[in-house]
């Protein structure tokens, strides 16, 4: 009985393992059923994928269009503020008749009180985009060819035009700007930005190529960035060009210059005041050259029909 039992013992191992062992067959329905599986987490795995990727690409967007919109925010308050700065600079540099000093701080109020983005306008076209050029050089070094009211360059225009009511100037004035914007050498983000019918007065952004010279195979120009103001009254229209900068590009180094610290007599000039600088004063003569053709086609438009 012992030994029975002992042998027993022994042969157990052996019978486990033929239990546990299967047969060809059953390995390759084993071996099937483990590929389908795979295959399954695969594809779930793939589907989570991109399922992940189209919710990232969702918020990616969501986060861009946010910033976007946050960035124009920030950009119509700069023109609100910039807007009545100017109005402020132009009453203390001119005596004419009270400018609005204060701008409703609302850019989505859609009232005449407020200051908004306008709509292309479909009357009255800009009579001139074109710079004009004054061969006479003292012109471009006399004594307040370049302005600075408050430490900023600013230029003033006043056109008179009897008869004619405040109105009917805003909307001649947003057909010239407008017009201006679409200029051949205009580029992205020259615009007409702010518009406030209560206060017939209108912002625009200018972005521009700025010609010194043009060859066969050269050019030499500078980004020129400005702001531009309109304001109309009973009788007269007042145009104001501030924030004058450059950006300008020499074999792929972009050099910023502010109109203050680059066309002004102290860095456009001689120490004698008695000729332009080679750079400098290129310039200076260009930027006036611009600044007398945007207020003679200003004008012209303001009169057009009288």
């Amino acid at each position: 009985m012992k030994k029975a039992l002992v042998s027993l013992l022994l042969c157990l191992p052996t019978i486990v393992m033929a239990q546990n062992t299967l047969t060809p067959e059953q390995q390759l329905e084993q071996a099937q059923r483990q590929l389908e599986q795979a295959k399954a987490a695969l594809e779930q795995a793939k589907a989570n994928a991109e399922k992940a990727k189209a919710e990232a690409e969702a918020k990616a967007k969501a986060a861009d269009l946010q910033k976007k919109i946050e960035e124009t925010k920030a950009e119509t308050e700069k023109l609100q503020r910039e807007a009545a700065r100017i109005a402020e600079d132009t009453n203390k540099s001119k005596n004419t008749k009270t400018a609005p000093s204060t701008v409703p701080t609302s850019s989505t109020d859609n009232s005449n009180a407020a200051w908004i983005v306008p709509e292309t306008p479909t009357t009255i076209a800009a009579k001139t985009n074109k710079t004009v050029s004054n061969d006479n050089k003292q012109y471009y070094i006399k004594e307040g060819a370049v302005p600075e009211i408050n430490g900023q360059v600013l230029w003033t225009e006043d056109v008179s035009v009897p008869g004619v009511s405040a109105t009917e100037l805003y909307d001649r004035a947003l057909a010239f700007l407008t017009e201006l914007t679409k200029g051949k050498n205009q580029i992205e983000g020259s615009k007409v930005a702010l518009v406030n019918k209560a206060e017939n007065s209108i912002v625009a952004t200018m972005r521009e190529r700025l010609i010194f010279s043009s060859g066969f195979l050269s050019l030499d120009f500078t980004q020129f960035n400005y702001l531009l103001q309109a304001t109309c009254y009973e009788g007269h229209a007042t145009l104001t060009m501030s924030r004058l900068n450059y950006n300008y590009d020499v074999q792929g180094n972009i050099t910023p210059y502010t109109a203050e610290n680059w066309i002004t007599d102290k860095y456009a000039l001689n120490k004698k005041y008695t000729r332009l600088l080679p750079v400098s004063g290129k310039f200076r003569r260009a930027t006036i050259d611009r600044k007398d053709s945007i207020f003679s086609g200003f004008a012209q438009a303001m009169k057009q029909a009288n």
